[in-house]
Parts: structure tokens; C-alpha cells; sequence
């Protein structure tokens, strides 16, 4: 009996099929003519994979995705002795087509950069799928869901030239400006944890964030204090010291700025 996996699912995203594939014992081809119902990701983990596209035979190196959507003809193949890691998987569903566009994922190649994280979602993702615990399918499809995110976010970061150890850097001192919400740091400070100067990491840190230190540094302390002015019983003076912020009048400024409500109507 012949069984297929393509199907196209009316989920907002479902696995059909995935694994991790090494291709190391001969040459493979690979060619559908009029593609599959579903979308196709190929993840080259480890050597290449070569794409035929209009005739030209294209390298996709490690560290790159390979996007099919439904119906496109696919031809590709990998050599041996390349020593080839590719992961794949074919999904479907109803938020697929906007999911993929929110994240910056099109084209037929997309460089997301060798990612050791990237790596772990999905051999997770294809455990989920080859295991079939119960409640596999959800956990595939937040599996999956998180890897494209990931990915969205990698290639964001190289488009941009924001390396991938830069943005692990700007990472951890995301994490440090969290946990320092109630000390007076100064963007220079977290220039010095980065071993970067003072202009050089604000250029980076909004590369990778999308706002300024100063920016991202305000919108903590805002929002920490908006979620301890709505859930404790904390006087508006004991919130502005809990985020740093000595000056109650200032603080209460702040608060309306951002929110457009002062701080007693936060609660």
C-alpha cells in the first residue's frame, strides 16, 4: 500500500513529515516535477546541497535554508562526499503563508547562519515526530514554530551584518539590563561588558534589537513597573525605587509617556 505524506491541513500549522537525513553513501537526486501540496524546508546542517534552479545548478552551503511552497517544482541533490547533514520537514496549515512572511522567510534560500540552538530545536522537533508521544503533533508544531522563529530572527541579524556572536552579546546584556532593573547603569557600563566602545555597541544593540540601549533600557523599567503597580500593593514611590528611579515625579512622568496614563490608574 502506497503511503503519501503530503495533505494539506486545515490547522493553523501541522507537521506532515521530518527527519535529519546523513548523506554520506552515494550521490542523491532528488526531482518533483510539479513539487508537493505542502511547504518544503531543507536545513543543511553539515556540507551542501545543489539546487537546479532555470537550468543553473546553485551551492547551498551549511548554515542555509531551502524553502519550497506548494507546487514548486524541486530538484536538488547532495554528494557524498560532501558528508551532508540536511534536516527536513514538509508542513501545512492555514497560518503557514502569513507565518512565513511576518518572519522575513522567503525565497528559495535563506542564510541563517550555522546555529548550534537552531540545531537542537530541530533534532527536538524530529525526536517529537519519530517518537509520537501523546500530544506529539502540538509539541512538533511549537517545535516548528519556534525553529522558523528562530530562523526569522538569524537571518534578520546577517542581513543587517549583525554577526551571530554579536548578537549572543547583545543577548546577554538584554538579560543583565532585566536583572540590573534596579541599579543606575549606564549604556557605557554594558559598552564595557561587550568589550566594545560606547558608539559601536549602541550601533549593535539597535541593529540587533531594534531600538537604542537607552530605548530598550526605559521600556524595562516601564514595564516592570507597570506589572508591580497592577499586581502589589506597593506605594508609586516604592515602585519608582524598585526600578531605579529616585525621582517620584519623574517616574510618574515616565510612566504616562509611555503608557498615556499616570501611575495610579495603572492599578
Amino acid at each position: 500500500m502506497y503511503f503519501s505524506s503530503e495533505r494539506v491541513s486545515e490547522k493553523p500549522l501541522e507537521i506532515n513529515s521530518c527527519g535529519i537525513q546523513q548523506l554520506r553513501d552515494r550521490d542523491r537526486t532528488m526531482l518533483r516535477r510539479v513539487g508537493r501540496v505542502d511547504f518544503h524546508i531543507l536545513y543543511i546542517m553539515q556540507g551542501a546541497c545543489y539546487l537546479t534552479e532555470a537550468g543553473q545548478v546553485v551551492t547551498v552551503p551549511a548554515g542555509h535554508l531551502v524553502l519550497y511552497l506548494p507546487h514548486e517544482r524541486q530538484e536538488y541533490a547532495f554528494r557524498a562526499a560532501d558528508d551532508t547533514v540536511s534536516g527536513y520537514i514538509h508542513f501545512s496549515g492555514t497560518q503557514v503563508p502569513e507565518t512565513l512572511a511576518h518572519l522575513g522567510l522567503s525565497g528559495r534560500v535563506i542564510a541563517v547562519g550555522e546555529s548550534g540552538e537552531g540545531e537542537r530545536i530541530f533534532r527536538e522537533m524530529a525526536s517529537e515526530f519519530q517518537l509520537k508521544k501523546p500530544f506529539w503533533e502540538e509539541a512538533c508544531a511549537a517545535l516548528l514554530l519556534r525553529f522558523l522563529t528562530l530562523a526569522g530572527r538569524c537571518a534578520r541579524d546577517l542581513a543587517a551584518g549583525v554577526a551571530p556572536a554579536l548578537r549572543h552579546r547583545m543577548d546577554d546584556v538584554c538579560r543583565a539590563m532585566h536583572r540590573d532593573l534596579a541599579e543606575d547603569r549606564s549604556v557605557a557600563d554594558y559598552a564595557r561588558m561587550c568589550h566594545l566602545s560606547e558608539g559601536r555597541f549602541s550601533h549593535a544593540f539597535k541593529e540587533s534589537t531594534g531600538v537604542s540601549p537607552k530605548q530598550y533600557m526605559m521600556r524595562v523599567k516601564v514595564d516592570a513597573a507597570c506589572q508591580l503597580l497592577s499586581g502589589t500593593g506597593l506605594s508609586v514611590a516604592e515602585v519608582a525605587e524598585a526600578v531605579g528611579i529616585e525621582d517620584v515625579n519623574y517616574f510618574s512622568r515616565l510612566i504616562k509617556k509611555y503608557t498615556g496614563r499616570a501611575p495610579r490608574h495603572q492599578r
